[in-house]
Parts: structure tokens; C-alpha cells; sequence
């Protein structure tokens, strides 16, 4: 198949590339991409990057473990040719992170780890409790070190400006617990301006997808230039396509499809993707070194139509300057997003009961819907809002 460019596909987007019509309810028959004989003797990652200036060089298709029931996933991944593994102190309740020592101990210096602990925008930060918590995830994940120590969800890196996450860090660093730094974010457009002119920032993990990726580029070629390592997460800008019935066939799949576009991006190192199942490490990793072409793009035209108006965008503020009563809409959405389309019920649950009252769509049933008008992608925000809080709802 011809290669064809991201920018041929950014431009062909308004002429209107292949339409299909979306069904109603949830594909529950779907099975993964089918591999030939010959595809299953090399299935393997075919492409390994170098990591920012650490020296490293990271798969092009790499693991997340946010969603993960069997160690043993991860050590399939890794056979595979995985050699990056991405967890968080907060994911499953901490068994992630123990799910990853089982996995891999005995491969340690062979693999790239990274895990992250959130800290809260106010109240008391102490060094010694941020020193402690790593040192807990080190013992669960089987380890003396971690490659990437991450500061979790940051949406301004004023936070990283605090002196005793600072002095945390470093003296993580001066005993060998921790090799690089870096920060996750769900607000690229903020943050990665911000780490040009900061220097605890190694790698960054960020949003980047086929919806909310072209408007940061500039930004993400000037840190990559700075020799700030990437990691493309939510690539698949929602996961909604198994609402999409005509999206997936016996040749081809979105999923591929979604990594690839990614991937062909010289400015990102890697892509983390939920490898919570067998399956899920075949198919993706068969997307592994693959350039785009029309197919691809075909079905990346044909989500982007049918999902436009369902997915929220993660990035965008806009609804959340309209909302007069301060609900964490972004985050709201998001743990839906987490339970409808990425099926992490219980911690989608989880996720929600620990959010404060006061940032729950509690009086959106009663509010005129400001967040509707403001949305520049056409969402019924309020809808969604009311849909989320009784599903999450215990």
C-alpha cells in the first residue's frame, strides 16, 4: 500500500473522505485483527526511537497499564518487543504497579519504567512523603530504581517550581532511585510552552491524537528539539470505536490505524497504549514501524466523522470557563469516557467518588447550559454531564 503523508490527511479532511453510518449499540462480537502465518512468525516491534537526550531508546508502540488484570500481559508485551511499561501509583489502587514488578523483575535492566505520583494543587507537599511514596512503589514493582519518576496530571508546571518536590526529586536522583524526571498533562497547550524554559521536565507524556494533536505540533517540535523525550497517550482519541461497527473489518483496524498516525510523527518518541489483554498486545504491536496510508486514513476520516460531536476533548477548556458553578467537566467526562469506552467500570467509579462534591454536575439538571453554547465541537455537554453523574453515581 502506498504511503501517504499526515499532511495529505490533514488537507483532505473538508473535501469528506468515505462516510460509513454507525450503529447503535456496542459491537460486544468484536475480535481483534487476525494475523497471516507469516504476520505471527514477526510479529515484533519493528522500531525503537531514541528517548529524548537520555540516552534510551524507547519501542515505538510502548504499554500502559492503567487497565490490567494479568501480569502476564505485560510479559507478553515484552516478548514482543515492548520494552517501555508505563504505570502510576493511583492505577487499580496500586496493583498495578505490583503487576508490573511480577511481570518483569527479572527482565529489569532490560525494560524502561516509568510510574507517577500526583500531588495536590494546594495544601502541604512534604519531601520526606513524596521520598516515602516512591520508595512504596519501588518495593511493589520489585525494583531499586525507576527510570522516569513522573509528577501526575499537571496542568501548570508552577507546581514543579515547588521547592520540596524539587528537593524530592533530586535527592531521588542522588541516591539512584530514580534515573530522569518528567510530568503527564492533559493541557499540552500549556505545559509544553512552559517546558521549554524548565529543566525538570525529561520526558513528557502527553495527549496527542488525530483530534487534539495537529493544533499542538509546533510546540511539540520545539521540546523535542530541546531534547525533551515524548510519549503520546489517548491516542485513539476516545476509544469510541466499538460504537462504530463499520469502522472495524477482517482487514483492517482503527486501533492500527489511530497508532500509526501517532507514530509517524518524527517529534514523538512513543505511544502508550492499554495492553490489558492478549489481543490487545497482538494487534497493537502489529502496528509497530508501519507507515500511514489510504486505508489508514480512510478509517481515521471516517471516526473523525462519526465520533466529532461524542468525543470530549480532553485538552479544551472552553466549556469549563462557561460553567458558572466550577464542575470539573474535563475530569467528569473523562472518567465517563473511562467506563463506556475504555470498560474500567470499577475504577471509573473509583475515580468519581473521590472527586469533591462541589465539582460534580450535582445542579446541572437546573442550569440553563452554558457549557452546550461553548462547546466549538458541538457536544451536549449538559447531557453528558447528567449521564455520567448517574452512572457513576453509587
Amino acid at each position: 500500500m502506498k504511503k501517504i503523508s499526515r499532511r495529505f490527511f490533514l488537507s483532505a479532511l473538508p473535501s469528506g473522505i468515505l462516510g460509513f453510518g454507525m450503529t447503535k449499540s456496542i459491537n460486544s462480537n468484536f475480535k481483534p485483527l487476525r494475523q497471516s502465518s507469516e504476520d505471527e512468525q514477526s510479529l515484533k516491534i519493528k522500531k525503537y526511537n531514541p528517548f529524548g537526550k537520555t540516552g534510551l531508546k524507547v519501542s515505538d508502540v510502548s504499554c500502559g497499564a492503567i487497565s490490567l488484570f494479568e501480569p502476564n500481559v505485560l510479559r507478553y508485551a515484552y516478548d514482543l518487543g515492548v520494552n517501555y511499561f508505563d504505570t502510576a501509583e493511583s492505577y487499580l489502587r496500586t496493583k498495578s504497579e505490583t503487576f508490573m514488578g511480577q511481570a518483569l523483575k527479572d527482565v529489569r535492566q532490560k525494560v524502561i519504567i516509568t510510574t507517577k505520583h500526583a500531588f495536590p494543587s494546594q495544601g502541604e507537599i512534604k519531601r520526606e512523603n513524596i521520598i516515602q511514596r516512591m520508595e512504596t512503589s519501588l518495593k511493589r514493582m520489585q525494583t531499586d530504581y525507576v527510570d522516569i519518576a513522573m509528577v501526575h496530571s499537571v496542568d501548570n508546571l508552577s507546581m514543579l517550581e515547588n521547592e520540596e518536590i524539587l528537593a524530592a526529586y533530586s535527592q531521588l536522583k542522588k541516591d539512584g532511585k530514580v534515573r530522569f524526571t518528567g510530568f503527564s498533562t492533559h493541557n499540552a497547550k500549556v505545559t509544553l510552552k512552559q517546558a521549554l524554559s524548565n529543566d525538570f521536565a525529561q520526558i513528557i507524556l502527553l495527549i496527542y491524537n488525530h483530534f487534539e494533536g495537529p493544533e499542538i505540533e509546533p510546540l511539540l517540535k520545539e521540546v523535542h528539539e530541546k531534547g525533551i523525550g515524548t510519549i503520546a497517550m489517548k491516542v485513539f482519541a476516545g476509544g469510541k470505536q466499538g460504537n462504530l461497527k463499520s469502522l472495524i473489518n477482517a482487514e483492517h483496524s482503527y486501533p492500527q490505524a489511530a497508532i500509526r498516525w501517532v507514530i509517524s510523527n518524527p517529534n514523538i518518541d512513543c505511544c502508550i497504549v492499554t495492553m490489558s489483554s492478549y489481543s490487545h498486545v497482538e494487534e497493537y504491536i502489529g502496528a509497530s514501524g508501519k507507515p500511514l496510508n489510504r486505508d489508514d486514513l480512510k478509517l481515521i476520516a471516517a471516526y473523525r466523522r462519526q465520533a466529532s460531536n461524542q468525543y470530549c476533548r480532553v485538552s479544551c477548556k472552553e466549556c469549563l470557563i462557561a460553567c458558572p458553578n466550577n464542575v470539573a467537566i474535563n475530569d467528569v467526562l473523562r472518567y465517563g469516557m473511562y467506563f463506556e469506552d475504555y470498560r474500567m467500570e470499577k475504577e471509573a467509579i473509583l475515580y468519581y467518588a473521590q472527586l469533591e462534591d462541589t465539582k460534580k454536575p450535582l445542579s446541572c439538571s437546573s442550569c440553563s447550559g452554558p457549557c452546550v453554547r461553548a462547546c466549538p465541537y458541538g457536544l451536549d455537554v449538559k447531557g453528558k454531564l447528567i449521564h455520567t453523574h448517574e452512572l457513576l453515581s453509587v
